[in-house]
């Protein structure tokens, strides 16, 4: 299917400052959880393991020669001998704890989220209560210093650099890009384990207000749905989809003409770096494909400790 443009005019640093071209970005978020109910919490969530995760995703990428930039969004209080393994493998660390609990409750005055069509299949809304912890990989729209970003959760295993691919898209005048997922929902939606992204925080700005709103159709419950509401695949009949950011257009959703009064072509999507979304399993697989980095320092010295 061909793949249509959303034309939006490109954010510029606002200090007027040149932007770094890309950066690789993940996200840590420290919460407290029931360990003996939530086994997502028990695989990833503990401040210790979730930082030795984003070691060992900073591994991986070093396997594969990517020596580009590397952000991580991090929430929570973590501990001294954390923060410096992470800071010597690279990573530029920033602070992004802010309380979003009460996101993704009910709203004040509104019972359920705004957008309810398509009409939903009953009970295939995931009971999934972390859903705001998710929220904060959308702070990634704020890294205003990089023209483009790969935001890649822990649990992805990769087997190429991402460095092609955010050159690609950085060529390509990308302005988001996520994989698509149908599972359920009788409608095209997101798997975001890894998204190309353009940061502005306009963008960020829209995203967040939705989310506080409740305007969106959940599902996941979680910033997928924020995101889908944002940058809907169904409305754009994509299996696979990018969205077209062209200088000097105007923000009205549509694609509008160019200085030689052409509507603007379509544009295929950037490709992914060869990758598996391994979810609980992940850290298996990467310790079996990547067993220089594992475990990570930190656990090393916690395990001689114990």
């Amino acid at each position: 299917r061909a793949l249509l443009g959303l034309v939006v005019m490109a954010t510029q640093c606002s200090s007027g400052a040149t932007r770094a071209p890309y950066a690789v970005v993940t996200t840590v978020v420290s919460r407290p959880c029931d360990l003996s109910k939530e086994r997502i919490c028990r695989a990833h969530h503990t401040e210790r393991k979730i930082a030795a995760l984003a070691y060992k995703m900073g591994c991986q990428l070093s396997a594969h020669a990517y020596t580009g930039p590397k952000v991580l969004l991090m929430h929570g209080t973590y501990d001294t001998d954390l923060l410096t393994m992470l800071r010597g493998q690279g990573w530029d660390i920033r602070n992004i704890t802010r309380d979003m609990q009460p996101l993704f409750r009910s709203v004040p005055g509104v019972p359920q989220p705004l957008l309810q069509l398509p009409p939903r299949k009953p009970k295939i809304v995931q009971p999934r209560n972390d859903g705001w912890a998710t929220l904060y990989k959308l702070f990634a729209w704020t890294l205003v210093d990089y023209e483009m970003v790969l935001h890649t959760d822990l649990d992805v295993v990769l087997s190429a650099s991402p460095e092609p691919t955010l050159k690609r898209a950085l060529a390509s005048h990308l302005l988001f890009q996520a994989l698509p997922e149908r599972a359920y929902r009788g409608y095209w939606g997101l798997n975001t384990h890894m998204m190309l992204l353009r940061p502005s925080q306009e963008v960020f700005a829209m995203l967040m207000a939705n989310a506080m709103r409740g305007h969106f159709l959940p599902f996941t419950r979680t910033e997928q749905d924020v995101l889908e509401t944002m940058f809907p695949p169904e409305v754009f009949l994509q299996p696979e989809w990018g969205v077209e950011i062209v200088a000097g257009s105007n923000v009205n959703g549509t694609r509008a003409s160019n200085a030689k009064g052409d509507a603007g072509s379509a544009q295929r999507p950037v490709s992914w770096p060869r990758h598996k979304h391994w979810g609980p399993d992940a850290e298996r697989a990467l310790c079996a494909k990547y067993a220089h980095c594992c475990p990570a320092p930190t656990e090393r010295d916690d395990g001689r400790r114990n």
